[in-house]
């Protein structure tokens, strides 16, 4: 690999030039204050949110991307080995997005081990207390990132939420995105190396969105379902875009959807919220809640919640009263708390 390079030195780009800016940029963020919150409210779009982390990685990906296909763009012998045709290079996106599809399934299916561990509703979110209060559902899963939190626990800045709280529910399976994410991730690079101008630029924005998307947010994030389906247009219109080359993104994309809307929807409860609270150390002051009913059954207590508060100020309610006093929580939702709904209004007002 070094004698490849040295036969064929590279020469500093725009693209390799715009990828160190944005490196800096995501550094300059992560250790000041400056323009944090103008970049992290500029990209909420894409990213579902306005995290620190989640903008420092999505930059110094995005950079990384631009800095190395441009160098596998330039070298000549080494482009000689990857690609047979003009074409060739998308088999290596395939493969990526196949191992990416089935790697973010699996986080579904991990967050089932946990709550079936703990003898709890499949329909829940977990809060997870110790070190700090972290959370993860089916819908938003946080599993793979724990595993993220763990690696770049000495170089993360304290204030920086990287879900390592959750770690110890989600081993040793979380482990699986390791492998999976530096070998997607280098596919991409070869794959996005060979693409047009364009096409690279979309695709470097497309790949840097779905690889933090299974780590924040998992199956049914919307970085990963948006870097999903652009990159499924790019392989399936193979460098012609046309009508017909949306039919198989949009029927893939719509199949997991479909599945988003049943879990969402099929696992809400509208009647009540229902709290399991394991390891409880100490008494909690309850009245806020309008707690009906408890239920004690060895180191898990439940408790049912009258209330209307909706899931996210509920979910924060939660944070502040069983912190440091419990181990982790599972708190079932209401889809339609989210939601300014009328037929929600209705039911609550029985």
């Amino acid at each position: 690999m070094l004698i490849i390079f040295n036969n064929n030195k590279p020469k500093i780009t725009k693209s390799i030039i715009l990828g160190l800016f944005l490196i800096m940029l995501g550094v300059i963020i992560l250790v000041t204050n400056y323009i944090d919150s103008f970049v992290t409210s500029l990209l909420w779009p894409l990213l579902e949110g306005s995290s620190e982390g989640k903008t420092v990685l999505f930059l110094g990906l995005m950079g990384s991307l631009l800095i190395l296909s441009s160098l596998v763009n330039q070298n000549s012998i080494l482009k000689e080995k990857l690609y047979e045709n003009e074409i060739s290079h998308l088999k290596y996106l395939r493969i990526a997005l196949i191992m990416l599809i089935i790697c973010a399934i699996l986080g579904v299916f991990i967050e089932f081990i946990i709550r079936q561990q703990f003898g709890v509703s499949f329909f829940t979110i977990l809060t997870a207390m110790d070190p700090n209060t972290s959370t993860t559902s089916p819908m938003h899963s946080h599993v793979y990132k724990s595993i993220l939190g763990y690696i770049s626990y000495y170089f993360v800045p304290s204030h920086v939420n990287t879900g390592s709280s959750i770690l110890k529910y989600a081993l040793p399976y979380a482990f699986i995105i390791i492998p999976v994410w530096i070998c997607s991730y280098i596919l991409s690079i070869i794959s996005i190396a060979n693409m047009k101008t364009i096409p690279r630029g979309i695709a470097i924005i497309s790949a840097s969105m779905i690889l933090i998307g299974i780590l924040d947010g998992g199956l049914f994030s919307q970085p990963f379902l948006i870097g999903l389906f652009i990159l499924l247009i790019i392989y399936f219109a193979k460098g012609h875009l046309q009508y017909k080359s949306l039919i198989n993104p949009v029927v893939i994309m719509g199949y997991i959807l479909l599945i988003a809307v049943i879990i969402e929807v099929g696992g809400t409860d509208t009647t009540c919220h229902t709290l399991t609270v394991i390891n409880q150390t100490e008494p909690v002051d309850m009245s806020e809640y309008n707690v009906t009913n408890i239920q004690v059954n060895g180191d898990a207590t439940t408790y049912t919640l009258n209330c209307d508060t909706p899931d996210k100020e509920l979910i924060k309610n939660v944070f502040s009263s069983f912190e440091g006093k419990s181990d982790v929580t599972f708190m079932s939702w209401n889809f339609y708390s989210y939601l300014d709904n009328p037929t929600m209004r209705m039911r609550q007002n029985k």
